[in-house]
């Protein structure tokens, strides 16, 4: 967390910024803050409409420590419902109080006030037929609409709820695209399933949970006040499960006939039972359905001591068991859990799925300790609609990515979600299910693929490419380019060439985060090149797989010229110049680099020190050389030792010129004799 210097150094910056540009239609104002407006994930700031003045927008900057849905913004600002809070424009921005990259939405502004300010809050009750007329209405017609667009709200409570304008009463329901679905929801607002989940770890949830939301938020509304404002998470969700949600939150209270005809439908905990959309849209028009009842769980003949407690359910025992691990694994191996379930429950089919997760447990385990993976499984089989529960992680399996990207993003240890993904217990998970679901086939799939990559070290493998696999919108968030926000390959190599115009750039542009990101967005660069970046690869070699894949990217996405980023690839290919042997050639090669990174053009650079055809030719003629320097060597060699024999040279010279003598005196003498005879 910032410290307060910190923050009031953030707010000094916002108060002095210039206004941030969105696009060509908005530009918040920094120093305009409206804390009134806040979201879960995300700061409220006043926003101006540079076209249409009609409109009174704000802006709502996310925080940066949570993904945003933007795989459903694009479908979200479509949508023309006059109940929810229409999305104007999104994007990602140079926030300068920050002095980084923010991902921004802007929204309508709604004139009125939030229905309640806090669950804390009390407020006048409001009465059965204004709570069907402002309230029920209006919000069935919205999530009928998500609902044929394949939307899920997520964020659906009285916090969350505005009144249009100051006079009408008119509901407008909040934004619900800033956080992922469930984030901002207090435990009280969600089923027992997601309420266990941790906030980022609660997946994308259905329809029918947003129903469950909106009978929760009917009886604040209807009471005035939250009913269990006093208890805290951790004894709501005991009540519920003891209880059932109906039971846990109204108690003895009586509400009015019929509207308690809706709320009893909305909070049956079982989902195939709670009212659908359509059992809603029949009671609005007249029609009465039967009253559900609440289920109460069964409860065993006599309780299970553990911990110093006393647990007569499953649902309760596993949500124990999973806080003590170390305490419970003894509990499960001695049989003591067994008998438990065989005798005081009368539940063998319970009990064997314990017994089958005792067996593999053991057989299927990698990372973590025994006792974890022991109790992860058995609380599994215990409840098996839960979330998923490791040492002191609940999630649920479609919330798994979502949970490690706000772990990254907030730069916490992704070891516990790797080590769930190793020992394989989402599909123990699918396993357990009572009832099975086509969706659960993609996702043991997925799960699947997901181990292959974990199990794998190569640098676009690993826990960061199980990342941006589970999340597609994912920013890229290397240390190297994380100010900027990178979306896209195209934006990574932005950020990249921003940050290699610096003088504290990193040693290398890419590490395991920027090859992890381009392997999931960029499938088209060979798998082989990111092997030859790991670590102990020769060091030229890496470098070159590290350039190659950069100008593919560049080429493929048709990126602008990058200066910065060519510079600083070329300040890493010293040894590819040394390789020429000819030093002419060299430097005209060095030359030729410098002309190629200073046009930013990473293909460019890439075929001129890494062209074979060079390098082919000035390897002939270094062959060619070296055999012309051994013939020149062997010549020089053959006079030195001729020279080296002295003796012999003398000797040999001597010789040849006593006889060229002797041959011309013994020529002379005969001419001379015939001469004188002749005469």
């Amino acid at each position: 967390m910032p410290s307060d210097a910190q923050t009031a150094a953030t707010d000094r910056a916002a108060a002095s910024a210039e206004p941030v540009r969105l696009g060509e239609r908005y530009e918040v104002l920094p120093g305009g803050a409206l804390p009134h407006l806040n979201a879960a994930a995300g700061t409220a700031f006043t926003a101006r409409a540079l076209r249409d003045k009609r409109t009174e927008p704000f802006a709502l900057i996310c925080s940066g420590t949570v993904l945003p849905r933007t795989d459903v913004i694009a479908t979200v600002s479509n949508m023309d419902n006059t109940t929810v809070m229409r999305l104007l424009d999104y994007g990602v921005i140079d926030w300068a109080p920050d002095r980084m990259r923010r991902y921004a939405m802007i929204f309508e502004k709604p004139a009125g006030r939030r229905i309640m300010s806090s669950l804390s809050d009390t407020m006048d009750p409001m009465p059965e037929d204004t709570l069907t007329r402002q309230i029920l209405h209006p919000i069935v017609g919205a999530l009928k609409e998500m609902a044929s667009r394949g939307l899920v709200h997520g964020a659906i409570r009285p916090t969350n709820m505005f009144y249009r304008d100051l006079t009408s009463g008119v509901l407008m329901l909040g934004e619900c695209v800033s956080s992922t679905p469930g984030y901002g929801q207090p435990a009280v607002l969600e089923t027992v399933e997601r309420g266990m989940a941790a906030p980022g770890g609660r997946g994308q949830g259905t329809t029918a949970d947003d129903l469950y939301s909106l009978g929760v938020s009917l009886v604040f509304l209807l009471l005035g006040r939250n009913p269990v404002a006093a208890y805290d998470d951790e004894q709501i969700l005991q009540a519920k499960i003891e209880r059932g949600s109906y039971p846990a939150l109204i108690g003895q209270m009586r509400l009015p006939l019929g509207i308690t005809e809706v709320i009893r439908g909305l909070l049956v905990d079982d989902p195939k039972q709670r009212w659908t959309l359509n059992d809603l849209d029949l009671w609005l028009s007249g029609r009465r359905l039967s009253p559900k009842q609440p289920q109460v769980p069964r409860r065993a003949a006599r309780p299970l001591e553990f911990q110093g407690q006393e647990y007569w359910h499953c649902r309760t025992l596993a949500r124990a068991i999973g806080r003590y691990p170390a305490a419970a694994a003894p509990v499960i191996e001695s049989g003591e859990l067994d008998k438990w379930l065989r005798r005081s429950m009368g539940d063998d089919a319970r009990a064997d799925a314990v017994a089958t997760a005792v067996q593999t447990a053991s057989a299927a385990g990698k990372g973590g300790t025994a006792s974890d993976r022991l109790v992860a499984r058995v609380c599994m089989a215990l409840d098996p609609p839960a979330p998923i529960r490791y040492r002191n992680r609940a999630v649920m399996p479609d919330g798994l990515g979502p949970a490690l990207a706000e772990g990254f993003l907030r730069n916490e240890s992704p070891q516990s979600i790797a080590e769930i993904l190793g020992n394989q217990l989402p599909m123990f998970w699918v396993n357990v299910q009572h009832d099975f679901k086509p969706e659960f086939v993609p996702l043991v799939h997925t799960f699947d693929q997901l181990r292959g990559f974990l199990d794998r070290s190569t640098p676009s493998l690993g826990i960061e490419r199980v990342l941006y696999e589970m999340n597609p919108t994912m920013p890229c968030v290397s240390p190297l380019v994380i100010r900027h926000y990178p979306i896209t390959p195209q934006d990574v190599l932005r950020a990249l060439d921003w940050a290699g115009s610096g003088g504290d750039r990193a040693r290398e542009p890419m590490d395991r985060h920027i090859a992890a990101f381009f392997a999931c967005r960029h499938r088209r660069t060979e798998d082989l090149l990111y092997t030859q970046i790991a670590p102990n690869t020769e060091p030229l070699r890496r470098t070159i797989a590290m350039l190659t894949i950069l100008a593919d990217v560049q080429a493929r996405t048709g990126t602008e010229p990058l200066p910065h980023l060519a510079q600083w690839m070329r300040s890493l290919l010293e040894p590819a110049f040394r390789r020429f042997h000819s030093r002419p050639h060299q430097e005209e090669v060095r030359r030729q680099a410098e002309s190629a990174a200073n046009g930013g053009r990473l293909a460019e650079l890439l075929k001129i020190v890494d062209d074979p055809d060079s390098l082919r030719k000035d390897k002939t003629d270094f062959e060619a050389a070296q055999i012309a320097y051994r013939e020149a060597s062997g010549e020089i060699e053959r006079l030195r030792a001729t020279v080296r024999d002295r003796e012999g040279i003398i000797q040999g010279s001597g010789r040849q010129v006593a006889a060229i003598v002797s041959s011309l005196v013994s020529t002379v003498l005969v001419a001379g004799i015939i001469v004188f005879y002749a005469l």
